[in-house]
């Protein structure tokens, strides 16, 4: 992790090439990183900031790369209220490892303090809009932004190695980063060759459990054939019993085990069926143990061929030595839902149809009819359903208002001013007969004008990240 000097040093060689900028491209590749193109006077520079775990740092990338899609609430918001406009300032904390970038409308601060490392999108009145990852225990989206507590004044004071440059930086988080993929590879290697050898073992602990009790075969018919012979020694309900062992020099003593469940006759039986079991089931051992064997070369070659993870993982499912699920066993996988679900700021429920089939799936399988249907006006979209909290009862306005900005969201209508929404209960729509999946035709309509969508949608996506 980088000491405080070394953010100095970052901060000192770019702010002359960021200050005055104009922001050009905001991505954001990974959950916990940012990456902004900011051009000045010719010259273009890839600002990086990222507060994952392993690679919390500020840096300059030689290119951008690609984004997450959709786009996370952090871009979002950076992207409404910073892409091209200018770079008002970047600075760094006196006395904590937190640098502040200032946008058009608000700014972004990059808290490169661990174990609290995020990123947060702050507006203009200090309101905390958006966060790479849960706001720590401090901070709530919605309120007011406060800086963390300051270290003890002698942890900003080190000796570090000072940054040859902000580029070069990159390249060494970049190969850190790197190193570190490879060794949990490598770990992952490790644990799927045990759990593989593991497998076998059992199943070699098996086999030779059977082939011991296959090879008493003859013990059990001696001791069948001498309780036969004996039948008159067995009193009911007994335990055991003790027979003369006539196959042995000198007839001695023998106590023999019994059922006491079963009679002399029952006892004889049972005795000659574990015979008759174990003298018929060494021949299907023996090939059973040829079979682990072949199994174990095969295990073995794949082990020396080197192969990459998924491919050593992928032949060990197909010898069945390790099941599809590797991992920690998790609940039975969930029915994938036609629709994306959010909360309100309301705390309601809103549910947006993925599209096509979905949408008609959503609308017509899973909304009732007092619920609400949502749908960009005359402009193809996502249906969009605010379930009814209780019967004769609306949602809230504000639950509405969420909902119409969701709608417009997943519309082509994204990021245009003054959206009209068409709004009607759902027991007033009906499917158009012959026509395409999820279209429909509306009776008593009412129209919504959604003029602050960037902002709710901001808001929902942050907190439906933040409840996974």
């Amino acid at each position: 992790m980088l000491t405080w000097q070394q953010i100095r040093a970052v901060v000192d060689e770019l702010a002359p090439r960021l200050v005055g900028g104009r922001l050009q491209k905001v991505r954001q590749p990974d959950a916990n990183t940012l990456c902004m193109a900011i051009h000045l006077a010719g010259c273009t520079t890839y600002l990086m900031l990222s507060v994952g775990q392993g690679g919390i740092r500020i840096s300059e990338a030689q290119e951008q790369g690609p984004t997450m899609d959709p786009p996370p609430a952090l871009c979002t918001w950076v992207r409404k209220y910073g892409q091209g406009r200018r770079i008002t300032e970047i600075s760094l904390s006196r006395s904590d490892r937190v640098v502040i970038l200032g946008l058009a409308e608000g700014m972004l601060i990059a808290e490169l303090t661990h174990p609290w490392a995020n990123l947060y999108g702050v507006g203009t009145e200090g309101v905390l809009k958006a966060a790479a990852k849960a706001p720590r225990a401090t901070l709530k989206l919605g309120g007011q932004y406060v800086a963390p507590e300051a270290p003890p004044a002698g942890l900003l004071e080190d000796d570090s190695a000072p940054v040859e440059s902000a580029a070069s930086l990159e390249t060494q988080s970049r190969v850190r980063l790197a190193e570190m993929e490879k060794a949990e590879s490598e770990r992952a290697h490790r644990r799927l060759i045990k759990k593989a050898r593991a497998r076998l073992k059992r199943l070699q602990e098996r086999v030779d459990s059977d082939l011991t009790r296959c090879q008493g075969a003859d013990t059990l018919r001696k001791h069948g054939e001498l309780l036969k012979g004996q039948l008159h020694k067995v009193t009911p309900k007994a335990q055991s019993v003790i027979l003369d062992d006539w196959f042995e020099e000198g007839t001695p003593s023998l106590t023999l085990e019994l059922n006491p469940r079963l009679d002399g006759p029952g006892n004889v039986e049972h005795i000659f069926k574990r015979y008759r079991k174990a003298r018929d089931g060494i021949d299907r051992v023996r090939q059973r143990q040829a079979e682990i064997e072949k199994l174990r070369q095969r295990m073995e070659g794949l082990f020396d061929a080197n192969l990459d993870l998924e491919d050593l993982r992928s032949g060990l499912i197909r010898l069945r030595l390790v099941s599809q699920q590797t991992g920690p066993r998790k609940h039975r996988q969930a029915v994938r839902k036609p629709y994306f679900e959010f909360t309100s700021g309301r705390g309601e429920p809103i549910l947006v149809g993925r599209g096509g089939v979905d949408n008609h799936q959503t609308t017509f399988h899973h909304a009732r009819g007092n619920d609400h249907w949502l749908h960009t006006r005359d402009c193809p979209g996502a249906h969009v359903i605010v379930p009814a909290p209780a019967r004769n009862r609306a949602p809230h306005p504000e639950t509405l208002r969420d909902a119409a900005a969701l709608a417009v969201h997943h519309s082509k209508l994204r990021g245009e001013a003054r959206v009209s929404v068409t709004h009607a209960l759902r027991k007033h729509l009906k499917a158009v007969k012959g026509g395409r999946p999820g279209l429909v035709t509306v009776a008593a309509a009412k129209t919504m004008v959604c003029d602050d969508c960037t902002d709710r949608v901001s808001r929902l996506y942050a907190e439906r990240d933040t409840a996974d």
